[in-house]
């Protein structure tokens, strides 16, 4: 599923010590199934019950009930006890996905930024947990947003289809997307973690790509990989 649905991540993943790949699939999984809410239900009601029957999943994990049979909740669970990962994480993860039931666009920046970091900086930091890193050490939340900006960046075109749009409103021209990225790029210390140095390289590769393209997320070059993008992380994951 990984694979398919988040190749990205999953690349990460493989630049990742073998023992830790499959409790990431698991999780990346996860927000897999929360992410596709509002793709796979009619209206709003059905996705608000499709998140709830999520929220209900991860509390029986805590609580100690009966946890559903499915195919990412069962490994979840085991994943979620070796590493003692934090419930309020995916409470966090599972709320913001309530925004795109709402099928507006942020007002602005600044709403535009803090779901970024909501959907993001959470999973980032479960997946750090499961890495053997201490997120609280680290520059977990520019590093978050930057990867968000650049997936939702890429994925415009895809929402426009849909007919949905997550950038700010009147930014989806090239100016509008340049003015995003000047004023949304978020900025911190140089990370240490192998997991979040990767994740940050990925961003930028893919938010240098869309300079290269003059800013053009709509275009139809948008859906070409940037060359070379395995070995470019492979490289830079193994002098991390």
């Amino acid at each position: 599923m990984v694979r398919e649905r988040d190749p990205d991540r999953f690349l990460i993943s493989m630049l990742m010590p073998s023992e830790v790949r499959e409790a990431l699939w698991a999780l990346f999984a996860f927000n897999h199934e929360i992410a596709k809410t509002r793709e796979v239900v009619s209206d709003t009601t059905l996705g608000h019950i499709r998140l709830q029957w999520w929220r209900e999943a991860v509390g029986a994990v805590y609580e100690g009930g009966a946890v559903p049979e499915h195919e990412v909740v069962g490994p979840l669970a085991e994943v979620t006890r070796k590493y003692n990962l934090p419930r309020g994480a995916f409470e966090d993860l599972i709320y913001a996905r309530e925004f795109d039931l709402e099928g507006v666009a942020p007002a602005h920046l600044e709403g535009f930024l803090i779901y970024a970091d909501h959907t993001s900086t959470p999973l980032m930091k479960l997946a750090m947990t499961i890495c053997g890193d201490d997120p609280e050490a680290e520059p977990v939340q520019p590093v978050a947003i930057n990867y968000a900006l650049a997936g939702i960046l890429r994925a415009a075109a895809i929402h426009r289809a849909q007919g949905r749009s997550f950038l700010p409103e009147g930014r989806g021209t090239p100016e509008g997307i340049k003015a995003v990225i000047e004023g949304g790029i978020a900025e911190g210390l140089g990370p240490q973690s192998r997991f979040l140095r990767l994740s940050d390289c990925m961003a930028q590769t893919y938010l240098r790509r869309i300079k290269v393209l003059k800013y053009d997320v709509f275009s139809p070059k948008m859906a070409v990989p940037p060359p070379f993008l395995a070995l470019r992380m492979l490289a830079h994951g193994l002098l991390s």
